[in-house]
């Protein structure tokens, strides 16, 4: 098949923008799909391809900001069956950025998991796909099938020799499936519930055996490295964490919906990209989604990029960020996060399940008007120490929002417990957990779902 090279695109992950239709296998190497196969697969030694990820300095896209190349690092002298996994369970609130992506652009994911497997030496992959998600579970079981169909998945991919296998998997419906662990344990048919750790999934993961766990965005990022050659893809955006990035936006923004800009750019961009607050004025904002810790006006320019926000005792996540404005009563916004935490701990760390619910309930109390400085006091030391005592990371994301609120807003606590009731003009939100939109209410819905994406 003769494959045309594809014309300069303003977009790099959300390509189908600017090139509608390429979810379809034709109209994918129309635009030069799958050529990076034809450069790397048989060419590019294994060990040679890691190297070019580390000049690269990409890192995970899922949360933990990982350098993909020491990641895989791991797995290089452990000899037998190896696995990757693309994990697209993506279910917490504010996020929706890989929902597009698998909708959208599958073949490029498809091209990033088989470069992944060709690195770590994997004859087998699975892309693991969030239950709610039947369009990208439809988009993926037929790009995948597309694929195989042309001789792109399988064995002697594309005549190079290769040989790497990929099945989707759809999730069992729980927050706890994107943990990776939790993850491999679903897909051997258990129940999602987290592994101790150590060993990590490099080296005993699925069915015992190294596995390779990347967020889906970060699988559609490998292929850019061939593209845009390792030292190119350095030279976009932030210095230790490059590349380009899809932001979600959501809350009190006039324009929701996912931004593809550089690694480092900075939250007042993104919101001017987004049409700004409609009605009110910057309150606060979840950089890194539910699991991440409220910032105020003073860390609109900081760059967003992994260090730069732990630098201010923040979290980049997965890039999902959830803006409130001056009318959000913070202590509701708290009440609501933890709300979705308590109900999506798997319960087998008692500090998670323990903690989740007895936070919840003095977040609950304090909002109801029927709190004390007592409760204040408890979720502040509750929310130090939990992080680092439970299997996965669900407790230490439950107790950011609840120790930056108190942190950067102690005088609304402090005006429910001796009022009883939100201060003036101020009301709260609510997260919508048990949908697929990716937005949060007041009463009513703020914005538009992510189906209407904007840029």
């Amino acid at each position: 098949m003769i494959q045309k090279q594809a014309p300069v695109t303003t977009h790099k992950l959300l390509r189908h923008r600017d090139y509608p239709g390429i979810h379809q296998l034709p109209r994918y190497f129309e635009v030069g799909g799958y050529q990076t196969l034809h450069q790397v697969l048989g060419k590019v030694p294994r060990a040679e391809f890691i190297e070019w990820l580390a000049v690269s300095k990409l890192r995970g896209r899922g949360g933990a900001g990982q350098p993909v190349a020491k990641k895989w690092r791991r797995m290089a002298d452990i000899p037998g069956q190896r696995y990757v996994i693309a994990n697209g369970d993506e279910s917490e609130p504010g996020t929706f950025k890989d929902r597009e992506l698998m909708e959208e652009n599958p073949h490029q994911l498809i091209e990033g998991v088989i470069l992944a497997a060709y690195a770590v030496q994997a004859t087998k992959a699975f892309i693991y796909v969030r239950l709610e998600y039947e369009e990208a579970q439809a988009r993926v079981r037929r790009a995948i099938d597309d694929a195989r169909a042309a001789g792109i998945v399988g064995t002697d991919i594309m005549g190079s020799g290769v040989e790497c296998d990929i099945q989707m998997f759809v999730s069992g419906g729980a927050y706890i499936c994107g943990e990776q662990t939790a993850l491999i344990e679903s897909i051997e048919g258990k129940l999602p519930i987290p592994r101790p750790k150590p060993p990590f999934p490099t080296v005993s993961g699925l069915w015992g055996r190294p596995t390779a766990v990347q967020n889906i965005e970060t699988m559609m990022a490998i292929p850019l490295v061939v593209t845009e050659t390792p030292e190119g893809f350095a030279a976009i955006g932030s210095r230790n964490s490059p590349g380009p990035k899809v932001f979600s936006m959501s809350g009190h923004i006039a324009r929701p919906g996912n931004y593809e800009v550089p690694m480092g750019t900075t939250l007042r961009t993104l919101i001017q990209m987004a049409g700004g607050i409609p009605g009110g004025r910057f309150k606060a904002a979840l950089t890194g989604g539910a699991a991440s810790a409220f910032v105020t006006e003073a860390y609109l320019d900081t760059p967003l990029d992994f260090d730069s926000l732990r630098g201010v005792g923040a979290e980049f996540g997965t890039g999902a960020i959830m803006i409130f404005d001056e009318h959000t009563c913070m202590v509701g916004a708290a009440q609501s996060l933890l709300r979705f935490f308590r109900d999506e701990s798997c319960g087998k760390c008692t500090p998670c399940r323990e903690g989740t619910f007895h936070m919840h309930n003095w977040l609950a109390m304090i909002e109801d008007g029927q709190g004390t400085r007592r409760d204040t006091d408890n979720l502040a030391r509750l929310s130090g120490m939990i992080p680092g005592t439970t299997c996965c990371a669900l407790a230490d994301g439950a107790c950011m929002p609840v120790a930056s609120a108190l942190k950067h807003f102690m005088d609304e606590f402090t005006y429910h417990i001796e009022h009883g009731h939100c201060p003036p003009g101020e009301r709260p939100v609510h997260l919508p957990y048990d949908d697929v939109e990716g937005v949060y209410h007041t009463g009513d819905t703020v914005g538009m779902p992510p189906a209407q994406h904007h840029e």
